[in-house]
């Protein structure tokens, strides 16, 4: 409800309505004063006078609580053109209600008047007629103003699209350059290719190329295979001519026993158990056991599995999964892995009653069906064989399980601080444990236990290489002695001192 009041200052009286001070907001200007000489004594009446009662036993003025005395007040951000307009259109509101206002008390001052017959009826006629006109000239005013505006938003609305249609034209552009880049590339790749399978082997030409090889041998330092690891040294022997004949789809001796589905029993499988150290002979074998047919492709497969249940090098059990993981679908991929996670719960119940070998067991044919590409799986596993080899006390083969899982992840933190406790073991090794527990701080810098064994080992190292230095002062001191002794001397007769530079 609006309420007046009255103040008195320097005997001046000033009446302001509710509406007034409730025009404003606590973000913006309490108000806009015709008198700025009473601004801070308005501003003060705002702040002291409350439209509710006051409290019982509460006086009616209180100053700001100490809470709020020191608060900062946020201002919401807002765009400066919106901030600019909006202020404009207040503008205009405001000399609408004071056109407004004005014309109410000329209105009402006139029929005031026109009751008390003070003005007379052809006056009245005239009066009517003024404050008629000057309306519509408002009107038109209005409109033109309006027009105007209207016509500038049209215009920024027309700059707006014009610039949105630029920016799609450099994004359409933009894209099409990317596509004809790509396109290049590929184009090139292909080419490429074309060009490289001019020189691919085939059944026509597999004979041609045997015989080019072997007519022209190429000794050489180095040689990479496709999984990166280095031969060197002139090729061996044993991968003579006869050896690459043997690549063929069927052997006259073996067609007989592969028809019939004998294969596997006239197979020596002795003959292949060291798959793992010569893979390639293992393999010239099994070539030379295959079929052309299916039943061929089958009887292969199968004397695969029985191979590399015989294996026992890891990098041959990886090389040989790498390759029959290229023709696995998801679907087998994805049983294997469920397989390969009910093994490994075996061996977990297998290592907490102590049957450390059966553990082992389960852990290596969890391994040998676990595909490549799950290596989260694998690295478990291979940890899990180091578990076990270290409760076997094979420490060395513990750290190459160790090896095995940090490459399958190199962030395992369990198999890195397990493999740093085997480094620990020997003085030979303290920087390898030093390294990974600085692997492990990396990963955590909150792991206590990591830094101060990096601590300890930091002075092991240094503790272990002086008394290496006294050794080999010893060692050196008693040759020295054996040498000089036909000539009745001993080291102890000579003295080392330093020169002023500090050399001896």
């Amino acid at each position: 409800m609006p309420f007046a009041f009255t103040l008195k200052t320097n005997q001046t009286t000033v009446e302001q309505t509710s509406h007034s001070l409730l025009n404003t907001t606590h973000n913006t200007t309490v108000m806009l004063l015709k008198k700025p000489k009473i601004l801070s004594l308005m501003l003060l009446c705002k702040r002291m006078i409350s439209l509710r009662p006051a409290k019982p036993g509460k006086p009616p003025i209180l100053p700001p609580a100490k809470s709020k005395r020191y608060r900062v007040v946020h201002v919401p951000w807002h765009d400066p053109e919106d901030v600019k307009e909006m202020l404009w259109r207040r503008h205009i509101y405001m000399n609408a209600l004071k056109s407004m206002e004005c014309l109410f008390k000329i209105v009402r001052r006139y029929y005031r008047d026109r009751l008390s017959g003070s003005i007379l009826k052809s006056v009245d006629g005239t009066f009517l007629t003024d404050i008629e006109n000057e309306f519509r000239q408002l009107l038109l005013k209005n409109d033109e103003l309006n027009k105007l505006q209207q016509e500038k938003r049209e215009k920024e609305f027309q700059a707006e699209k014009e610039k949105l249609k630029e920016e799609m034209i450099q994004l359409v552009e933009q894209h099409l350059n990317k596509n004809e880049e790509q396109h290049a590339v590929r184009e090139k790749e292909v080419l490429e290719m074309i060009e490289n399978s001019k020189h691919f082997l085939t059944y026509e030409n597999l004979d041609e190329k045997i015989e080019e090889a072997l007519e022209s041998p190429t000794d050489f330092n180095y040689a990479l295979d496709l999984n990166g690891k280095m031969f060197k040294g002139k090729p061996l022997e044993k991968y003579n001519k006869q050896n690459l004949l043997l690549i063929k789809p069927v052997s006259e001796e073996t067609e007989p026993l592969i028809y019939s589905g004998n294969v596997q029993e006239n197979l020596q499988m002795e003959n292949v158990e060291n798959f793992g150290e010569n893979k390639l002979d293992a393999w010239l074998k099994l070539q030379d056991k295959a079929a052309e047919d299916g039943s061929s492709v089958k009887c292969l497969k199968e004397l695969c599995n029985d191979v590399i249940d015989k294996m026992e090098n890891v990098d041959s059990v990886e090389e040989f999964l790498k390759m029959e993981e290229t023709d696995m679908d998801e679907k087998t991929k994805l049983e294997r892995q469920q397989e390969a996670i009910r093994m490994k719960i075996d061996g977990n119940a297998a290592f907490r009653d102590g049957d450390f070998p059966g553990a082992l067991r389960h852990y290596t044919d969890a391994l040998k069906i676990c595909p490549r590409s799950f290596t989260s799986i694998r690295s478990v596993l291979f940890g899990n064989r180091a578990a076990c080899y270290m409760k076997m006390e094979k420490y060395e083969e513990a750290i190459k399980e160790c090896n095995w899982s940090v490459e399958c992840d190199s962030n395992y933190v369990k198999v890195l601080r397990r493999r740093a406790s085997l480094y620990e073991m020997q003085e030979t090794t303290l920087e390898k444990a030093l390294d990974d527990y600085k692997r492990l701080f990396e990963i955590d810098p909150a792991d206590s236990e990591a830094a101060r064994s990096m601590t300890r080992l930091s002075r092991a190292i240094d503790v272990r290489n002086e008394k290496m230095k006294a050794h080999a002062f010893d060692t050196m001191k008693e040759l020295g002695n054996v040498l000089l002794q036909p000539f009745g001397l001993s080291t102890d007769d000579f003295q080392c001192t330093k020169r002023p530079d500090g050399s001896v």
